[in-house]
């Protein structure tokens, strides 16, 4: 499928993109995973970033010890 290309896919080839979304994987990493060729400079910026930077939390918090 190239950026132009309008054909539609069927929806048990998407079910896995759904499944990341739906997990708040960002769109722009999707595209990066999807096609590393294609750059998500445009996504990203129109999407933004978290408000919380959840790949920067403190380790004790997701171990399960104490905050």
């Amino acid at each position: 499928m190239t950026e132009h290309d309008t054909t539609p896919v069927p929806a048990e080839d998407t079910q896995a993109v759904r499944d990341l979304l739906a997990e708040h994987v960002p769109l722009a990493l999707i595209v990066d995973l999807a096609t590393p060729e294609a750059t998500s400079t445009e996504i990203l910026e129109a999407e933004g970033l978290p408000d919380e930077a959840w790949w920067e939390q403190d380790q004790k918090s997701s171990d399960g010890g104490p905050e």
